[in-house]
Order: structure tokens, then C-alpha cells, then sequence
């Protein structure tokens, strides 16, 4: 499952590239846009990798930065895309699971139980993703997490069954989260996210799944009281590129995007999940309880888990796939 919720690192990239091909000497201006505010992990990281592009070309590529959410979010950047206003995209696993739906299968509920297990599917699966994402038109460049979303209740949940009479928010878009709740035997609220922190207040929803980052960012966590410590999935996040629109670009600016993305990409991964870390230390220090679910606990969550991921297929990912991913996690934990 993704989230949404993870917004300040959910990103939209815009790259300002002529009509013809470009020749070597002209300036490219890559626009990037972003849900993060200004002074976020996600701004600092790629803050430095544009000064470092642009002191590696002489100038010759520029990356700005607009933060924010300016450009909107996944669907409307995706619909910009495909009216040929935008030609790249930073997008959250939702936004990428529009283009290669397969992807989804990195965000399976419940799943994983530490960030290495994470690398290690990804590492596993990620040249396969990446040819799904070239036939489709489209270059990956940089895969980064958004690290481990949790759910979040003004009441107190530790198993399944604790959930029922819950009222979770899901983000309308979301057919991986709308799958676990179906299989937790509730009905989200399907919401768009600058609606959620309101409806906390009035009681519409009483349940947020989040990455404790986000939780202090948008102020979620001060209409909660407690975090199931048990990560719901790991949110999935990359940078890509239409094909069209890197084409266009001189090789050796192909080149430094495909050298330093990756990197920094990675390095955001780092610091992100290092920041969700600390987050949850701030979280208890502001009142907030950590729930610990006992094994038995977890097992009931992650077969449900498994339940809904099997509901999925042949609408996001094939059997095949789901099953070898389910493999790899085993081999990996």
C-alpha cells in the first residue's frame, strides 16, 4: 500500500525541454514540483543534487525546484502528462502503479518488518520494473522510498480485531488500501488529502494510515492517539522520466541524470527512514502511544494482509508475480 498520506515526499517533476531536439550547448531547465515544504529532508537532498548537476554541466542543466504541491498530485500531474503538459513525474507508488500497475506489489500490506528486507525485494525486482516503465514510455530513474507507514487511531487498536468500528481514511485513489480495508471487513472514507486533518476534527474519519514524519508535518498526529507499532507497508516512491522528453536531451545529460539520480535518490531513501525513526521519539515525547502487537497479533494482520494483496490480482499484478515477491520477502527475512 502507499500513502499519500507520505506527501511531503510525494513528488512532481516537470522537465522544460524544447519541441526538437535539443543540441548540445542549450541550457535545459529541468522544473521539478513538490508536495514538500520548504526546509523538508526531500528539498534539502535534492537541493544538493541540482548543485551538483549544474556545477558538473557548466550551467548547461538546471533543476528547479517549485514546493508546495503547485502542480497538484499524482492524478492531476498524471493527467498533465498525458495531454503532454508535463513530461516528467516524482511519484508516489499510486502514481506509479497508473503507469506500470505491477509496481504495487512493492507496497504488499503488512509485509515486510525491517527496511533490508525492503532493499532486498527491490533489489530483486527493480531492472524489471524499470523495462515495464520503458515499454510503457517512460525512463525510471531514481527509486526512493517514502519509509514505513502506520496506522494512526484516536482509538486503541493491536489486532484485527480491534479495527472494527474504525473509520478509516483512504486516499480515493488508493485500490491497495481499499483491498486491506475490505479484508479488515471495514468501509474508508475515501478523501483527498488536504480534506483529511478536517475530517479528523469532526469525527468523519477516526483512523490515518501515515508515516510518523508526516503525522508531525500535517499536524495529524495532534487528532490521534495512538500508532500501531507495526509497519502497514513501506511507501513506495520514484523519479521518472517520459521517454519522449529524455530523448530529446544530449547524451551527456542523459547521462548525469541516469548517474545522479540513482544516487541521490538513494541518499533520500537513507534520510528518510532515518527521520520516520526519530519521528516516533518525538511522537511519544508529544503523548502519543506506541501499540506493540503480540506475534499472534501480527500474524492475524499479515494474513489479512495476504488476503487482500490475492484480491488484486489480474487487476493490478499478475498471480505469478504476486507469488514470487510473497517468496522473495520469506528468503529475504
Amino acid at each position: 500500500m502507499t500513502t499519500r498520506a507520505w506527501m511531503w515526499t510525494a513528488t512532481l517533476v516537470a522537465l522544460a525541454v524544447p519541441a526538437r531536439a535539443a543540441r548540445a550547448d542549450d541550457p535545459v531547465v529541468l522544473k521539478v514540483a513538490t508536495v514538500a515544504p520548504e526546509g523538508s529532508v526531500w528539498l534539502k537532498v535534492m537541493r544538493r543534487m541540482a548543485g551538483e548537476i549544474k556545477k558538473e554541466t557548466g550551467g548547461r542543466l538546471e533543476v528547479k525546484f517549485f514546493a508546495g504541491g503547485v502542480l497538484g498530485d499524482d492524478k492531476v500531474v498524471l493527467d498533465k502528462m498525458r495531454f503532454g503538459q508535463v513530461h516528467a513525474a516524482g511519484l508516489t507508488g499510486v502514481g506509479l502503479g497508473e503507469l506500470v500497475p505491477e509496481v504495487r506489489v512493492m507496497e504488499l500490506p503488512f509485509q515486510y518488518t525491517s527496511y533490508k528486507q525492503v532493499d532486498c525485494v527491490l533489489d530483486a525486482f527493480r531492472d524489471e520494473f524499470a523495462r515495464k516503465f520503458e515499454e510503457k514510455g517512460f525512463v525510471l530513474l531514481g527509486w526512493s522510498d517514502q519509509g514505513f507507514v502506520y496506522v494512526f487511531s484516536k482509538n486503541r487498536i493491536q489486532s484485527p480485531t480491534d479495527m472494527k468500528g474504525a473509520k478509516p481514511w483512504v486516499w480515493e485513489a488508493d485500490v491497495l488500501a481499499k483491498a486491506v480495508f475490505k479484508a479488515l471487513g471495514l468501509n474508508p472514507v475515501p478523501l483527498a488529502l488536504q480534506d483529511v486533518f478536517t475530517s479528523l476534527q469532526t469525527g468523519l474519519v477516526d483512523t490515518v494510515y501515515i508515516s510518523p514524519v508526516a503525522a508531525i508535518a500535517l499536524q495529524w498526529y495532534t487528532k490521534v492517539s495512538f500508532m500501531v507499532d507495526m509497519p502497514i507497508a513501506d511507501g513506495s516512491g520514484a523519479i521518472v522520466i517520459a521517454k519522449a522528453a529524455f530523448d530529446r536531451l544530449p547524451a551527456d545529460l542523459q547521462a548525469i541524470l541516469r548517474d545522479k539520480v540513482p544516487k541521490y535518490a538513494k541518499k533520500l531513501s537513507q534520510a528518510t527512514r532515518q527521520l520516520n525513526d526519530r519521528s516516533v521519539q518525538v511522537l511519544t515525547e508529544k503523548g502519543l502511544t506506541v501499540l506493540k502487537p503480540d506475534p499472534a497479533q501480527v500474524a492475524g494482520f499479515q494474513a489479512r494482509g495476504v488476503e487482500a494483496a490475492r484480491s488484486l490480482v489480474g487487476q493490478l499484478y499478475p498471480a505469478a508475480l504476486l507469488d514470487r515477491v510473497l517468496k522473495r520477502i520469506q528468503q529475504c527475512r
